[in-house]
């Protein structure tokens, strides 16, 4: 089966071994911020050299990032984005907006759109009705099937991912980036987003082995992603239901959908998600939330408070 056209799709399931991995949204991040040195990348990320000289190469080689001189003649770089890594602008307003909003960690740039001078408070809408979108506006139009195998292919993509939790990285547990970047917290999401709410049933559609299971769904609950509810005595078995926090990450994923859409594979609106208010194949778009307009790269100003 064809399974180009799906939510979390080939082309998403590329744009994920491109960005998904923690440390490569964490430069993508920090480059955002405006960190855009080597050193500056090392402080801002905690990666090791080794380690962001192997992520910088990958994303410059996937045309997300390219490097250039500081100065005429100089032999230290600063890594600026192409046009391809630009677009990633609406999902990364969206991370940083999540974290700023439901993150302990305050420490984060503010953003103006200096087209309205006002504070830039990005919203994911839908481009035919201008809708903000919402998790319960989104119906999902296909079988059982469709989405195990798209599950299957993300999890074929990452399968040579191992990320190691560090004592720094439990502790920012709640920051957006790390709970994309770890692959089996995403899947976890994703079978969430579309009704899985049960232990036996994440076991059976994810393949996911159970002390790994147990674990993420802790670190999720832990984070109020997810909350767990009791449903049977004896023995005791939990349900795990999506709180508003978690929902909240919903548009996140369809913004980087939308990226990985137009710009790995530059193909119609897939149609197989479906906008219910508008009845039309969902597109999205992340505008300013004061002036309802697109926001150019050029017109973010980003503001550090670190």
């Amino acid at each position: 089966m064809n399974i180009s056209h799906l939510i979390l799709n080939s082309s998403i399931a590329q744009g994920l071994d491109i960005i998904g991995d923690r440390w490569s949204l964490l430069i993508l991040r920090e480059a955002f911020y405006g960190h855009n040195r080597f050193e500056e990348l090392i402080e801002h990320t905690g990666a090791s050299r080794a380690t962001l000289t192997r992520r910088l190469a990958a994303l410059i080689d996937n045309d997300i990032l390219f490097k250039r001189p500081q100065n005429p003649g100089s032999n230290r770089y600063e890594y600026c984005f192409t046009e391809k890594g630009l677009a990633l602008s609406g999902p990364s307003l969206l991370a940083q907006q999540w974290d700023s909003l439901r993150s302990k960690n305050s420490n984060k740039p503010s953003i103006h759109h200096s087209s309205c001078n006002h504070t830039l408070r990005p919203k994911a809408v839908c481009r035919q009705c201008k809708q903000e979108l919402l998790y319960d506006d989104v119906s999902w139009n296909a079988g059982r099937l469709q989405l195990d195998q798209q599950l299957d292919e993300i999890r074929l993509i990452h399968q040579q991912r191992r990320v190691r939790e560090s004592k720094q990285q439990k502790a920012e547990a709640d920051d957006l980036v790390y709970l994309i970047g770890d692959r089996w917290t995403l899947l976890i999401l994703i079978v969430s987003f579309f009704g899985t709410c049960r232990y036996d049933d994440y076991i059976k559609q994810l393949n996911i082995a159970p002390g790994i299971l147990a674990g993420r769904l802790k670190t999720i609950v832990s984070g109020d992603i997810l909350s767990r509810k009791l449903y049977q005595e004896n023995p005791a078995r939990y349900e795990y239901k999506l709180s508003e926090k978690g929902k909240s990450i919903f548009p996140f994923i369809m913004s980087l959908r939308q990226w990985a859409l137009e710009q790995l594979e530059n193909k119609a609106p897939s149609p197989v998600l479906i906008h219910k208010p508008c009845g039309h194949a969902l597109e999205v778009d992340v505008v300013c939330g004061s002036c309802d307009e697109l926001p150019t790269p050029e017109e973010i100003l980003l503001k550090n408070s670190r």
